[in-house]
C-alpha cells in the first residue's frame, strides 16, 4: 500500500481521511488483514503496541491507525455488545495504552546486498520520504500524533535493545513488516523477539515478492527466524491481495 491516491472504500467517517492514502488496488475493508487483525486483538484483548517497519509516506500506517481505532471505540463494536462493563473497560484501556511505532530511514531503501540483489524491483533510495512529510500526512489524515513514535534511521542502527529501553517497549500486538528486503526483514524480526505476546499478529506486506521464492526476501527472513524460536509457534492467518500474508504467534507452553 505505497501509492497515495484517492479512493473511498468504506462509508465510516472515521476512515474517510485514511482512504485517501490507500492504493487504488486495495481490497474492500472487510477483506484486509488489518481489519481482521484489529478485531482479533480487540476481542481477545491482546495488549501491545502497533509496530510498522517501512512506512514510506504513511499510507498503510494511516489506514491501520484508523481501522484499529474504529474497532476499539465502543460505538464501533456492535459485535462486542454482549461484553460486560469490565470487558469494555479493559478494551478501552488497551487502546489508550497502544502506541504506533513507525520505523523507517526516511531516506528510502538501503543498497541491496547479497541475495537481495536477486530482485530488480528494489533499489537504493526507492520509497524515500522525509519524516516531516510523513508526519504531515498523518496529521492531515486525522492521526493523533501523540500516539505516534517515529524511529528514524536504518534498521541496523535503530532496531536495538537501546530503542526498547528508550521507549519502554513491552509488547507488540500487531507487527507490520514492510521491509521488502531480506536483510531488513531479518533485522526487524530479531528486534521484535522480546516484544511478542501470545496472540501477536505479524503481517508481511511483501511475502510473495521475488516471485514467491521462499529462499529470498521476507519469506527467507521469517523461516530462518522461526527456526530460532522453539518456544513459539506461528499459525498462518490471512492473506491479502497478490503479495501479503500474516501469522499469529502463540506460546507453546502457557503454564
Amino acid at each position: 500500500m505505497k501509492k497515495i491516491v484517492q479512493r473511498i472504500l468504506h462509508p465510516a467517517r472515521k476512515l474517510a481521511a485514511a482512504t485517501r492514502f490507500i492504493s487504488v488496488n486495495a481490497p474492500p475493508l472487510e477483506q484486509t488483514i488489518i481489519y481482521k487483525a484489529a478485531h482479533i486483538i480487540a476481542a481477545e484483548k491482546v495488549e501491545g503496541d502497533y509496530l510498522e517497519f517501512g512506512v514510506y509516506s504513511g499510507g498503510s500506517f494511516i489506514y491501520s491507525y484508523h481501522v484499529i481505532k474504529n474497532v476499539f471505540e465502543p460505538h464501533q463494536r456492535p459485535q462486542f455488545a454482549e461484553r460486560t462493563e469490565k470487558d469494555a473497560a479493559e478494551i478501552k484501556r488497551i487502546w489508550e495504552k497502544m502506541r504506533f511505532f513507525a520505523f523507517d530511514s526516511f531516506q528510502g531503501l538501503p543498497e541491496p546486498e547479497g541475495i537481495d540483489r536477486e530482485s530488480r524491483d528494489f533499489a537504493k533510495g526507492k520509497y524515500a520520504c522525509t519524516e516531516n512529510t510523513f508526519r504531515e500526512n498523518l496529521a492531515k489524515a486525522g492521526v493523533a500524533l501523540s500516539k505516534v513514535v517515529s524511529v528514524t534511521g536504518m534498521f541496523d542502527k535503530t532496531c536495538t535493545e537501546e530503542t526498547i529501553r528508550k521507549y519502554g517497549m513491552k509488547k507488540a500486538s500487531i507487527i507490520h513488516v514492510d521491509c521488502d528486503l531480506y536483510a531488513s526483514a531479518k533485522t526487524a524480526l530479531e528486534f521484535v523477539k522480546p516484544l511478542l505476546t501470545d496472540g501477536t499478529i505479524i503481517i508481511f506486506d511483501d511475502w510473495y515478492c521475488f516471485r514467491g521464492n521462499p529462499n529470498l526476501g521476507e519469506q527467507r527472513a521469517f523461516n530462518e527466524w522461526i527456526a530460532t524460536m522453539p518456544d513459539w509457534s506461528f499459525t498462518e492467518y490471512q492473506k491479502e491481495g497478490p503479495w501479503s500474508n500474516s501469522f499469529i504467534a502463540s506460546r507453546r507452553n502457557l503454564s
